[in-house]
């Protein structure tokens, strides 16, 4: 190879080793310098790219226009002398990539595709403006850290930041951008998200376009293909406020613009158990930007989508016991916020099968506040336990089933199961007491009541911890029964991944 020196209206001087391709550049190990409001265009279509193979150093004060892919294989960051002075320009008609095996630190990126989108294959750096003049820029499931000075800019519906998976679905992707300032306020790095958090010290926000979804009966819900996140910030950012400026047409997941409120991802009194928490607006919902007051919590972040409340993200019961007072049972259950929550039904059961109606309470409808509810069952039952079933039902004619037991307070328990890690991912550990060893017959049941595991299980302690793997298990709350010929238990477990 040999060393070139070229002067024409830029400086391009190769220092080590380099390749020229009119179709092309390949660096392997060349540095080039580029002065002032100097252009290198690497023109001839989809094959007209740079690939770094080697240690490749790019000093830029102008421009390199690119119709084709960004390829970095080498081990630099690639520019050197970042002072916000030079840019690539991806100005190619079909879909271009970012990618390789190493990161790049560009100090510019101007996404200018006319008939196409940018596609981000690798994590990426970008010191000052990500700016968007053509086309869409897609991450896929990569990142773009914008730093400490980085800003998007010119963002609009026809240009736009986007996610899709491995068929190109939108809000099916789990990139994210992000930028770090220290005490940031205001619409950080142009990302489309106002907050201010004085003295927070350094925090970094991150936008992804992964469709936020529901559980349980809510499985069918989900959000717009935006959401934000805000690390670290204690209690979730309660009592300060935000702003979620844009959701684009393409965003909105099927929601009328007009319909969409604030969603606010919570923690129930830290017991682990975490949901999608609505913050209405006098529930009549408004088009973007929309700003609303967050709530207390006791996560150390905050979380922020958009969705409608005729199509409400999840709200899940988070509480229901029973239990004896005085030999009179009693059951109560807590709903950590509602939407379109017309009643309650309660039933009983001598056996966890044949259930027979009780009560009938009302729900509160909409709310964003904690909620609790109770009820004292006076009946006499020929049995030591009785089983307890909670049925929810929507405005809509949705139903959710929850389930619980007690046994009477006079009658030692022979059998008894607590639940150690709830919520459960991938395994679920079980704690069981039984003065009875033997074996026993341990099934979970869906929310409709639908049988999903069941198995045999050997009890030879008195105190005994079992593991069960719950990989094949989606998100949402089970009924965890553990029964024998004489007796049974039941828990309730939420399956959350």
């Amino acid at each position: 190879m040999r060393n070139i020196l070229l002067i024409l209206n830029f400086l391009f001087i190769v220092t080590i080793s380099s390749t020229l391709f009119a179709q092309g550049i390949v660096n392997n190990g060349a540095a080039i310098v580029l002065t002032n409001s100097a252009n290198i265009y690497v023109d001839g279509g989809s094959n007209a790219g740079f690939l770094n193979s080697g240690a490749a150093q790019i000093n830029s004060d102008g421009t390199i226009l690119l119709e084709g892919d960004w390829t970095n294989n080498g081990s630099t960051d690639v520019f050197t002398n970042i002072d916000n002075q030079g840019s690539v320009n991806f100005v190619g008609s079909t879909a271009q990539q970012i990618g390789g095996s190493h990161s790049t630190t560009f100090e510019n990126i101007d996404i200018n595709n006319s008939g196409s989108d940018v596609i981000l294959d690798y994590n990426q750096v970008v010191s000052y403006n990500l700016t968007m003049t053509q086309g869409d820029l897609d991450l896929k499931d990569k990142t773009v850290d914008l730093g400490a000075n980085g800003t998007l800019v010119n963002e609009t519906v026809n240009r736009r930041l986007k996610s899709t998976d491995g068929a190109g679905i939108d809000g099916n992707g789990t990139g994210t951008i992000f930028a770090t300032r220290n005490n940031p306020t205001g619409n950080v790095a142009g990302l489309g998200l106002t907050v201010n958090l004085g003295s927070n010290g350094s925090t970094t926000v991150y936008r992804g376009h992964l469709v936020q979804s529901g559980t349980g009966s809510f499985s069918a819900n989900s959000s717009v293909f935006r959401y934000y996140q805000v690390s670290p910030v204690t209690n979730a950012g309660g009592g300060t406020s935000v702003t979620f400026h844009d959701c684009f047409t393409p965003e909105l997941n099927g929601h009328g613009a007009n319909e969409l409120i604030m969603y606010q991802w919570m923690e129930h009194n830290n017991s682990g158990i975490e949901y999608w928490h609505p913050i209405p607006d006098n529930n009549s919902g408004s088009s973007v930007s929309i700003t609303q007051t967050l709530d207390l919590a006791t996560l150390n972040y905050i979380k922020v989508t958009l969705g409608s409340e005729t199509k409400p993200l999840p709200v899940e019961m988070v509480e229901l016991k029973a239990r004896c007072v005085d030999n009179v049972k009693e059951i109560f259950w807590e709903t950590a916020s509602e939407q379109n929550s017309d009643y309650f039904e309660l039933y009983s059961s001598i056996n966890g099968v044949d259930y027979n109606y009780l009560t009938s309470i009302t729900a509160a409808g909409f709310s964003n506040q904690n909620i609790k509810y109770n009820h004292i069952d006076l009946n006499e039952y020929n049995s030591n336990i009785v089983y307890y079933k909670v049925v929810q039902y929507d405005f809509n004619g949705n139903t959710n089933s929850y389930f619980t037991k007690v046994q009477d307070c006079n009658t030692k328990r022979d059998l008894e199961m607590d639940i150690l890690t709830n919520p459960s991912r991938e395994w679920v550990k079980i704690n069981v007491k039984s003065i009875n060893k033997g074996s026993y017959n341990l099934a979970f049941y869906d929310n409709i009541g639908k049988l999903m595991v069941q198995k045999k299980v050997q009890i030879d302690d008195e105190t005994q911890t079992i593991t069960i793997n719950t990989s094949n298990l989606s998100d949402g709350y089970y009924n965890v029964v553990l029964f024998d010929n004489f007796s049974k238990v039941s828990k309730l477990l939420l399956i959350k991944k």
